[in-house]
């Protein structure tokens, strides 16, 4: 049997080894141009019978809905079925960051956004939900700083920041207490866009290499009804964050610890607490607009015993509604552990025993009651009633994180 051929765009990016194959659709390659508008490429028009080797990212549109795309990638298992044009713009942009990171000779990946402030860069982190690709979109509209990056900063050996030049992203529809500005300032620069995310396409996005020593790392905690406010951070807290949100790669976690404690050691380290955007936009401006680590005149509280929140007890879904997995969902194995993420993301959830099987028996859609009596021949010491009560849970969790939809 032979291979069909198809008539593809086969695109390689500066500083990435691997290839991504197109079809020749208007929309992917303006897209790209609008996402990575100062990251060299080059394409190529050629015929793609699937055999083509170093190819990290693979797209064709969907045969039943000729306006989706389907997309597979050598960094997860399953292809990702019928993604509209944004959100596979979005799982290509993903690989290829993935791809430079790892092919990249920068020790330190962090994930988190960056902005240049008075020509110092900030790297802006959090735990997930807590604002921080809103937050940096927010800081696309202040035309005087310069956006590094809304997702991954790598750091050279000489602890500086290295802008890749992709456009920040948008999660929609914008919060409900979004100012009129920003609301204006994102329908007026929205690219490529879904009903979940819009790329901002504005012109204080940094180049493609542009390099900016790193001054501060910020971590977000959101709060309620928090006026916006900084605290210091213990330099074992600010070490140990650091290492958890780095994607870059180490020979031995010796190394990793080493190299990390030689980059915070030059930086200065808060914890910006805030419940509202507009005034977490001031704070930061007033802070690190002057040559001070700190501007004198904004007080810093001592920092105080806190850790990332943890994912919060999600209320069991019905057992009877059916679900289904999410287009955007793919399972990635490293070692042997296994973990859910969303395509153009880089959260990874490592799922236990149960939650493999969850995510396995859904290849075909269906509630927790019957998702617990499949699970119960191979847990037949548990009680049918308390694997009904975890899959429901487990369910919970995962529609929660976008991984899993109602049917």
């Amino acid at each position: 049997m032979t291979k069909q051929s198809h008539a593809c765009l086969l695109i390689r990016f500066k500083g990435v080894a691997g290839c991504v194959i197109l079809p020749d659709e208007p929309a992917l390659l303006d897209g790209i141009a609008q996402l990575a508008p100062s990251w060299k490429y080059t394409f190529t028009a050629i015929e793609d019978d699937g055999s083509l080797q170093r190819c990290i990212t693979r797209v064709a549109k969907n045969q039943n809905n000729p306006s989706t795309f389907d997309v597979e990638s050598v960094y997860v298992e399953e292809p990702l079925i019928g993604l509209p044009t944004a959100s596979a713009l979005c799982a290509v942009m993903a690989d290829v960051l993935e791809a430079h990171i790892e092919e990249s000779q920068n020790p330190i990946a962090l994930h988190a956004g960056a902005v240049a402030i008075s020509n110092r860069l900030i790297a802006i982190t959090g735990p997930r939900r807590a604002g921080k690709s809103t937050l940096i979109a927010r800081l696309c509209a202040e035309p005087d700083l310069q956006i590094f990056c809304d997702d991954v900063l790598p750091i050279s050996p000489l602890g500086e920041g290295v802008a890749l030049g992709v456009a920040p992203r948008l999660r929609l529809p914008l919060p409900a207490k979004a100012s009129q500005h920003f609301k204006q300032f994102a329908r007026q620069h929205l690219g490529p866009h879904d009903n979940r995310y819009g790329y901002l396409c504005t012109t204080n996005l940094a180049g493609n290499g542009t390099r900016l020593p790193l001054g501060a790392i910020v971590v977000l905690d959101r709060q309620i009804d928090t006026a916006a406010c900084l605290h210091t951070m213990n330099e074992d807290d600010a070490l140990f964050y650091a290492l958890e949100q780095n994607m870059g790669q180490f020979d031995t976690p010796a190394k990793a610890l080493a190299t990390t404690q030689a980059v915070l050691g030059k930086v200065t380290c808060v914890r910006l607490v805030y419940s509202n955007l507009e005034e977490a936009v001031q704070l930061l401006r007033k802070a690190f607009g002057g040559d001070e680590a700190i501007h004198p005149d904004v007080p810093v509280k001592p920092a105080q015993g806190w850790t990332p929140p943890t994912p919060h007890a999600h209320r069991p879904v019905n057992p009877q509604q059916v679900f289904k997995r999410a287009p955007t969902a793919a399972l990635r194995r490293i070692g042997q552990s296994a973990f859910l993420w969303q395509a153009g993301e880089h959260t990874l959830w490592r799922l236990n025993a149960e939650g493999q099987a969850v995510w396995a028996l859904l290849e075909m859609p269906g509630n927790a009651r019957e998702l617990a009596h499949s699970l119960a021949e191979v847990f037949v010491q548990t009680k049918l009633q308390d694997i009904e009560m975890d899959v429901r849970r487990v369910l919970a969790l995962m529609h929660d994180q976008g991984f899993v939809t109602a049917d």
